[in-house]
């Protein structure tokens, strides 16, 4: 007695009053041969680790002629789930388990191999993808999987004790989206004459992995289009784009908005200068796609969309934007240099839908704030702006930067050390609400020291800080000139 293999059974199996053991699936009825006449019994075919379809070597006669038919039959059956609605893998694991009485299932591609759909004759679903999943989980399952996506075709390796099983890749665009595995055992196996001969597993395998490919390859276009749907509705709601406000509404419900919910929005766009693809070999996404995937990982089900360079994301405020922000932008850096290679931005926290609008346009100003301020590679809120949301409202940067060299006269054009010194203590100062005291603490100096090089910053520029325009003037002055962060 041979191995039992964990899902044989008789399942599917049954006996004609003349006593011969026939199959119950739909082509052996198929109308095909002779009625009344027997199933016929397929040769035990020896276990092979022949890769290749070879032609189908059915009984002679009359039964070859049959066994071809039954085929065909076989194949258009597959065939017609291409186009069914409603038709996934696990349709043609049935057809095959139904039709040829063989264990079968389609897995998911490396390293998970996640169990698609299953089967087996006489065996519930839920058991069938436990023992399948188990199979492919073991050392040797996953050599055979890893074989057959190296060499591109069919492989009929060995099974249990006598069982034979055909592995065949599912490909998807070029791409091996899975694998269909069918299993049986030749010694004991017991067919219709329509499906009679010893290749036709193999050969409806086949016919059946590229059926799986058309089927997984029209749910990923499926998933693409309603993906590409997505994306333009969240755009037109960030842009302001709908209608009315019930327009709106119903593109938030469709995109998956909680209203009511607080959320930031969040940008990401390389820095200036930045290459977005930064690795020419290409085992790194461009900088916007791979800011996408960083951000789904930290917020699963996050709302985002790549818009030209920058990526826009809707991130809930009980989840940390800031954390979200940072932590992004860090992975990011990581393979590209000590530096960040983007720039994050974050709008007010809003909890309606016509707040994205603006919380998204508060984001955009912000980057430019940053652009503008010589900022870029780090994070940014728009709370943080304080006088240069007025600044950026002036057209021509060049002109708030000389406004601000004509207030600080000498101290702006003079880049010596000991200037520099005198700039840093004035901005210090300003800091610490005017106080020398702490100004003096802050820098870890004497009191007399602050008032010292504040009597010579007032020399240099001609301020004096006892006048109020004088100081408001040199204050925006050295916010321009980034001296105040």
């Amino acid at each position: 007695m041979c191995p039992a293999h964990p899902l044989a059974t008789d399942g599917a199996r049954a006996q004609d009053p003349a006593g011969a053991v026939g199959h119950t699936g739909r082509v052996a009825t198929a109308g095909r041969f002779p009625s009344g006449r027997p199933a016929g019994r397929v040769r035990a075919v020896p276990p092979s680790t022949d890769a290749g379809a070879a032609e189908v070597r059915p009984p002679g006669g009359s039964g070859g002629t049959e066994a071809l038919r039954g085929l065909v039959v076989l194949h258009r059956r597959l065939s017609a789930l291409a186009t069914a609605h409603d038709a996934g893998p696990a349709a043609v694991v049935r057809l095959l388990t139904d039709e040829l009485g063989a264990v079968a299932g389609v897995v998911g591609p490396g390293p998970e191999h996640a169990v698609l759909a299953a089967g087996a004759p006489g065996i519930d679903e839920g058991r069938a993808a436990a023992v399948l999943r188990a199979e492919v989980a073991g050392a040797r399952g996953a050599r055979v999987l890893a074989a057959a996506d190296r060499g591109g075709r069919a492989l009929r390796v060995p099974g249990t004790g006598t069982w034979v099983r055909v592995v065949v890749p599912v490909v998807v665009g070029g791409e091996t989206a899975g694998f269909l595995l069918a299993e049986e055992d030749p010694a004991r196996r017991e067919r219709p004459a329509a499906l009679d001969g010893d290749d036709v597993l193999l050969l409806a395998a086949e016919h059946a992995a590229t059926i799986v490919g058309v089927l997984l390859g029209r749910e990923r276009v499926l998933a693409v289009a309603a993906g590409t749907i997505r994306d333009d509705l969240l755009s037109g709601l960030l842009l302001g784009r709908a209608r009315s406000a019930a327009e709106a509404a119903q593109w938030a419900e469709h995109v998956g908005f909680a209203a009511g919910v607080p959320h930031r929005v969040l940008v990401v766009v390389p820095r200036t200068g930045e290459p977005e693809v930064a690795d020419p070999a290409g085992t790194r996404p461009p900088l916007p796609a791979e800011a996408r995937d960083r951000l789904a990982r930290l917020v699963p089900g996050v709302l985002a969309v790549v818009r030209d360079r920058e990526v826009v994301a809707l991130v809930p405020a009980s989840a940390d934007p800031v954390a979200v922000g940072t932590a992004t932008a860090a992975a990011l850096a990581r393979g590209r240099g000590a530096d960040w290679p983007v720039t994050v931005a974050l709008g007010r926290e809003v909890d309606d839908v016509a707040g994205l609008t603006r919380s998204y346009e508060q984001a955009r100003r912000t980057l430019e704030a940053a652009r503008r301020l010589g900022r870029e590679g780090r994070l940014l809120r728009f709370d943080d702006l304080g006088v240069h949301r007025l600044l950026l409202q002036v057209p021509d940067p060049e002109d708030a930067r000389a406004f601000a060299r004509e207030v600080l006269g000498r101290l702006a054009d003079d880049s010596s050390e000991r200037t520099v010194e005198l700039v840093r203590t004035l901005a210090r100062y300003f800091r610490e609400d005017g106080s020398p005291q702490r100004t003096a603490k802050a820098l870890s100096v004497h009191p007399n020291t602050v008032g010292y090089r504040l009597r010579r910053a007032e020399e240099l520029s001609g301020l004096s800080l006892d006048h109020y325009q004088d100081r408001l003037a040199a204050q925006v002055a050295l916010e321009i000139l980034g001296w105040m962060e």
